[in-house]
């Protein structure tokens, strides 16, 4: 199922140590038997858990490349292993191939390491993440939780805090977006995995860890996702800072309140959320 880097010709070329944390490159196949990159960040300490990360970039950017210094500063700060998902994008792919292909590069973290493994993204990568989570609860299959920063989760953009907030990103640039990744045709709301707030029940998720702004737009989703989870009995935890912006998980400086967030969330014993509104 998985091809290492290591069988590649070229792969010593592939390894450098940033921020004090080595990486490596290395390949999963995806359901489709498309072969996704993946890049590892082991921090100094023997890690004792790992997060299988996707990048954000609204479904149709974004790259390993273009997160790589944030995704090192994140594995710096602490004992978490990072994954950074290589998923594909739209519009050359439509959903759900990205969540299927996040869902690829997390079973292989499973097989790999003993420990305990959990998924996350920042705002569309969010998103997807959220969506790997709901796969892996409809197919029996076990996961330790989900990190979550302001990921958007209508793709209507309906909520208040889309037409009030003046912060980036704007509502027109969702909608665009959302139209890119999704595609046309049936009803939005019935696309599985697409938004965790169309799935009929959240009941027996994973654990579920949020962070938003402020004066996020994508706020109000995020809100209604925590409240929803509550009314299921899923353990979750949300945090809404002033402090944080859309787009802050690539601040790559040592002050960055999200991988900060971050960290707390991966160290918490069995990872799993201490509280409904803790930051």
């Amino acid at each position: 199922m998985t091809s290492d880097i290591s069988a590649r010709p070229g792969a010593e070329y592939l390894r450098e140590k940033r921020l004090d944390v080595p990486w490596a490159d290395t390949f999963v196949q995806g359901a489709d038997g498309v072969d996704i990159r993946m890049r590892v960040y082991e921090p100094a300490a023997r890690p004792s858990v790992t997060l299988v990360w996707a990048h954000g970039g609204s479904w149709t950017r974004g790259s390993i490349e273009g997160w790589h210094e944030a995704c090192a500063a994140l594995a710096a700060l602490g004992t978490a292993r990072i994954l950074s998902v290589g998923y594909r994008l739209a519009p050359r792919w439509l959903h759900p191939t990205a969540v299927m292909d996040i869902a690829a590069a997390t079973l292989w973290a499973q097989q790999t390491y003993r420990h305990p493994v959990l998924v996350g993204g920042d705002s569309a990568g969010g998103t997807l993440a959220a969506g790997v989570a709901l796969w892996f609860r409809d197919n029996g299959l076990p996961l330790d939780g989900q990190v979550l920063a302001y990921p958007p989760l209508d793709p209507e953009c309906t909520a208040d805090s889309y037409r009030e907030s003046r912060s980036f990103p704007p509502r027109s640039l969702l909608l665009d977006a959302w139209g890119e990744y999704a595609g046309s045709g049936a009803d939005l709301r019935e696309r599985l995995y697409l938004s965790p707030l169309h799935a009929p029940k959240l009941t027996g998720l994973c654990p579920v860890s949020l962070i938003v702004g402020t004066t996020d737009p994508v706020r109000d989703d995020v809100e209604q996702f925590a409240q929803r989870l509550i009314a299921s009995s899923v353990p979750v935890d949300l945090a809404v800072s002033p402090a944080v912006a859309h787009g802050h998980f690539l601040d790559s400086s040592l002050a960055n309140p999200v991988h900060h967030w971050i960290q707390t969330r991966l160290s918490l014993p069995t990872n799993r959320p201490p509280t409904t509104d803790g930051a």
